[in-house]
């Protein structure tokens, strides 16, 4: 049995996280809603090395924060980790403009899981390759999933259910080598384990 001071904490501020982030691990995560700073970087990892720092510092025991990153090959990655910002001022339809002006419309999503078990941090970076479609396709209420379409799949993540977009995500793959991370923590005993 796990403790209230030896349970996950997930700081977020994006309920949709939350959720995926407890299906792939397979435990329940305390959630805790502030915001972190994004500092400006080329790299999720960067980033989300620089959010657990600033969640650390708030006094919670075994962390979780996260970033993604969405960007073209043809632009050299671009947003990457800006895309946040790019779907704040413009939406998804900003995306797809840019979609629209590109030949190759190639892309790479990221996501970068960072834990802090009580003494050292760790990262988990999954990829998944792809194309960002210019017209979002399936549900828009998860960020840029309509506009995201893997590569080997005719369908958008915000086509799949969610047992399908869990196996190829980007953030499905970064929660998994966590959950496989956690299974070999002792302290965790049977809550990283299904």
């Amino acid at each position: 049995m796990t403790s209230d001071a030896d349970k996950l904490i997930l700081v977020s501020g994006n309920p949709n996280k939350g959720i995926e982030a407890e299906r792939i691990l397979g435990v329940s995560l305390l959630r805790v809603s502030i915001s972190l700073p994004e500092i400006q970087a080329a790299t999720v990892e960067e980033i989300s090395r620089y959010k657990l720092e600033v969640a650390r510092t708030k006094g919670y025991g075994r962390l979780i924060v996260e970033d993604v990153s969405l960007g073209f090959d043809e632009l050299g990655n671009f947003p990457g980790p800006y895309v946040r910002w790019l779907l704040e001022a413009a939406g998804g339809k900003g995306l797809g403009a840019i979609a629209y002006a590109l030949l190759n419309r190639a892309a790479k999503a990221q996501c970068c899981v960072a834990y802090w078990d009580g003494v050292e941090a760790r990262i988990f970076v999954g990829e998944c390759a792809g194309e960002i479609l210019v017209e979002p396709r399936g549900a828009q209420n998860f960020g840029w999933d309509p506009w995201f379409k893997p590569h080997g799949s005719t369908r958008t993540f915000a086509e799949m259910d969610a047992e399908e977009k869990d196996e190829i995500s980007h953030r499905g793959k970064a929660y998994r080598m966590l959950r496989d991370h956690l299974r070999r923590e002792p302290h965790v005993g049977a809550a990283g384990r299904r």
